[in-house]
């Protein structure tokens, strides 16, 4: 089923993001389906000229249903027997926020996650992983669990992040490891998404004037990808590019 043309209530806002991704954002209107606005905003990004011509479907690994899952991106042109497979792609909502991500070619694992900077988030955040925990934190933890294709469990609350000079970062083992090692293997590289984990974090807003939010992404550089860069300094979970 061809894609509708993209919404015009709002101009999305994109940028080239660390490691050669690809972002883009707008505002999401109350009566508008959220999906259909984050899957025309990926057929823009992916093909400029023919965004009626990219599918995006879900299936999901566990059931194989369609109704949910990780997005997948159909260009014409592409396909994994052909070795020319599509980018991976990756979305994410917050409230009155939609931001869609694309990887670079080559990538082995990719996610995006988007939440609003403000008191409401900031207390579910310290609810659900503690008073020390910042908002940041809380996205890059989501980001790699998305690119990881695995459910964002209570062990990773103990992951730090070693962040470099340029503002970007990568997954440190923590002390969950030794309570819980087969989450953090899965999470750190092991099975079929074996890269290091590399991200950074963006402060964003839909608008002039509007609400901020953090968008983190996470990526793992396939055997093609491009390397990770930047000199470490000590960790955190609270630095932003």
């Amino acid at each position: 089923m061809p894609l509708p043309d993209p919404p015009q209530r709002a101009a999305p806002l994109g940028v080239r993001a660390p490691f050669g991704a690809r972002l883009a954002w707008r505002a999401l209107a109350s009566d508008e389906d959220r999906r259909t606005v984050a899957h025309a905003l990926l057929a823009s990004m992916l093909a400029p000229t023919e965004p009626r011509s990219v599918r995006i479907i879900r299936q999901c690994p566990s059931c194989g249903s369609s109704a949910h899952g990780a997005p997948i991106a159909r260009l014409p042109g592409t396909s994994t027997s052909t070795g020319e497979p599509a980018p991976l792609i990756s979305i994410s909502y917050t409230t009155g926020l939609v931001a869609v991500g694309v990887a670079p070619a080559g990538t082995e694992a990719f996610g995006i996650d988007i939440e609003l900077d403000d008191g409401a988030t900031r207390a579910r955040v310290t609810a659900a992983l503690g008073a020390r925990t910042t908002l940041d934190t809380w996205t890059r933890l989501e980001a790699v669990a998305k690119a990881r294709r695995t459910g964002l469990r209570d062990a990773y609350a103990d992951v730090t992040f070693v962040t470099h000079d340029d503002g970007t970062w990568r997954v440190r083992p923590g002390p969950a490891d030794a309570r819980d090692p087969a989450p953090l293997e899965a999470l750190h590289g092991a099975g079929p998404y074996g890269a290091d984990m590399h991200g950074a974090d963006l402060r964003v807003a839909a608008s002039r004037g509007g609400a901020p939010a953090i968008l983190s992404l996470a990526y793992a550089p396939g055997s093609l990808g491009p390397a990770p860069t930047g000199g470490s300094t000590g960790s955190s979970g609270s630095a932003s590019a």
